[in-house]
């Protein structure tokens, strides 16, 4: 306890002499790597535990389905923000690159060989998109992100497919994309339609990493009026060359949301109503499988605020198969001032977190049910107030309770080991018993005009039920010092320093998992040149802790640099 004082005493005066926004993450969906407000444990890019402390219940974020979510990924039973396909909205061109700190870049300094370390893998991404010409514009994106890849399971993974499986280097990364394509947009119409191929690892529930690469991809999107449509065709092709197994899945996918206008958002009643749909054609050997090869998920939302402090939402879909519902309810509470409360409720029930996603998993002849019998329901209670002592001082607290019953977890029947990895047999299934939680959350803020923000942020959580049966055992607490320094309103310096306690897999490993608690720290430069439009940013990511594997079957967590150089048109 003494030693953890002193740690956590010294971190407070280092923070105390930074500054706060928010560290650029190494891409898109990759900022759970500097979150500090939870568990988060990252796998690769395209699969992590992303858990906020208050969010309730003992599922992840990226495994439960919101319309918020009707872009991103659908990778088996998850929702990844990568690879994204989401065109840059401002004209430009960028170069992205990288490196784990140890490559032979740094090896030149080095004279003693016994003393340099092992080579590292980079991260590289380019892009660009045109200025618009009577509403035209082009785009195009190469990017892949080779950390989380290489130290043990690269000589594993490369045995099971052909070539490289990426567009350049021979890291075998986790996922290597890119992409082109025009668009156009004016007042009533933002559309664009995007080609490429990409390659990708897909982690399944039998902890095996399937590779697929997709060639073609083609994605069209149209936001007009009060719609917004997706389209997607993707080519999937799976192999396992140990196996001489090849299978081809050709899959269309995509939505279309109506949502009521700007008169409509005013009011107290505000209204939308979706269709997400997925078709699939599947030939060979295929590793996974969706009931009736289709899905159609038609849902709607719901949000009613009759007083200016009184507010309810609710989500809701439904069909043939299964139901979702998401609800809420918030009052905030009239008080002084400089003193804001609130009080709220949220419940999520249903068949699935996500009924979207593909129902089957088929391993060495088991057939694996990615869907349950049954259902969950989770309720949470909550209190937040937050009091601004000064102008540029403000204290906050959030206090909950929750229980859920019926959480979705895995019936492991047996586990198979294949030389480094450790895969499970089995089924998802439900804890037919209640799982209960209290959380508690402390911040405080001090800013000091455009110049100086800072956050101070800690938090802890109690859950009580049959945890050998979680997939995850979240962290019980963490604390964060998040701060941020803006100089002549074009240098910013922006930095995270945090501790994570201990965080347990259970169910992947025949023995449970422990990834330690640790220090971490992050930190971002950059300086911008608003006459020509150019930034430059610096980020140095996972340093000071560990270097640990986050997850069973996954790779190192790393220290690792990269710079961003970016001109606007």
């Amino acid at each position: 306890m003494n030693s953890f004082v002193k740690k956590f005493v010294s971190a407070l005066a280092i923070s105390a002499s930074f500054a706060f926004a928010s560290v650029d993450a190494e891409m898109e969906g990759m900022d759970v790597v500097s979150r500090d407000d939870g568990t988060f444990l990252i796998a690769s890019p395209t699969f992590y535990f992303d858990r906020a402390l208050g969010a309730g219940g003992i599922h992840s974020e990226s495994e439960l389905w919101t319309p918020r979510k009707l872009r991103y990924r659908q990778l088996l039973n998850r929702l990844s923000v990568l690879p994204s396909w989401n065109p840059i909205e401002t004209p430009s061109v960028w170069m992205k690159t990288g490196n784990e700190l140890g490559d032979l870049i740094y090896q030149d300094f080095i004279t003693d060989p016994s003393e340099r370390p092992v080579n590292r893998t980079p991260i590289l991404e380019v892009g660009a998109r045109t200025p618009e010409y009577r509403g035209f514009w082009a785009t195009f994106r190469l990017f892949q992100d080779d950390h989380y890849c290489y130290s043990s399971s690269y000589s594993y993974r490369k045995n099971l497919v052909d070539n490289k499986f990426s567009f350049f280097g021979e890291n075998w990364p986790m996922f290597s994309s890119a992409y082109g394509g025009l668009g156009y947009t004016n007042d009533f119409i933002n559309a664009s339609i995007l080609a490429g191929k990409e390659y990708v690892w897909i982690f399944s529930e039998s902890s095996r990493w399937i590779p697929v690469s997709y060639s073609p991809r083609i994605e069209a999107r149209a936001d007009f009026w009060n719609f917004s449509t997706t389209l997607v065709f993707e080519n999937a092709n799976y192999q396992d060359k140990r196996k001489k197994e090849t299978g081809e899945r050709k899959e269309v996918n995509g939505s279309i949301v109506y949502s009521c206008g700007e008169d409509c958002k005013r009011g107290m009643l505000q209204l939308s109503a979706g269709l997400a749909f997925r078709f699939v054609g599947d030939e060979g050997t295929v590793y996974t499988g969706l009931e009736e090869d289709r899905v159609l998920w038609p849902f709607l939302e719901m949000s009613i605020r009759p007083t200016d402090e009184l507010r309810f939402d609710v989500m809701f879909g439904v069909n043939n198969r299964d139901w979702l519902i998401q609800d809420s309810i918030e009052y905030q509470v009239p008080a002084f001032n400089r003193l804001n409360v609130s009080v709220g409720a949220k419940n999520i029930a249903g068949t699935r977190l996500n009924p979207i996603a593909d129902t089957y998993e088929y391993f060495d002849g088991d057939t694996i049910s990615l869907a349950a019998n049954g259902r969950m329901n989770l309720m949470q209670g909550y209190v937040r107030f937050e009091d601004s002592l000064t102008n540029f001082l403000v204290f906050g607290a959030r206090g909950s309770f929750w229980a859920e019953h019926g959480a979705e977890t895995f019936k492991t029947e047996k586990f198979v080991k294949d030389k480094i990895y450790t895969f499970r047999h089995g089924d998802v299934d439900r804890i037919n018993s209640w799982i209960k939680g209290v959380t508690g959350e402390f911040w405080l803020k001090l800013r000091y005009g455009e110049l100086f923000n800072f956050t101070a942020l800690t938090g802890f959580e109690r859950i009580d039920g049959d945890e050998k049966r979680f997939e995850v055992n979240p962290s019980e607490f963490f604390v964060s010092f998040n701060a941020d320094w803006i100089i002549k309103k074009s240098f910013r310096i922006s930095h995270s320093l945090r501790y994570r306690s201990d965080a347990e897999w259970n169910l992947r490993y025949k023995d449970p998992y422990i990834v330690k608690g640790d220090w971490f720290w992050d930190a971002t430069f950059e300086q911008r040149f608003p006459k020509w439009g150019i930034s430059l940013a610096g980020t140095i990511v996972q340093a000071l802790g560990k270097e640990v594997v986050e997850a069973p079957n996954g790779e190192y967590s790393r220290v690792r640099f990269f710079c961003t150089a970016k001109k606007a048109f």
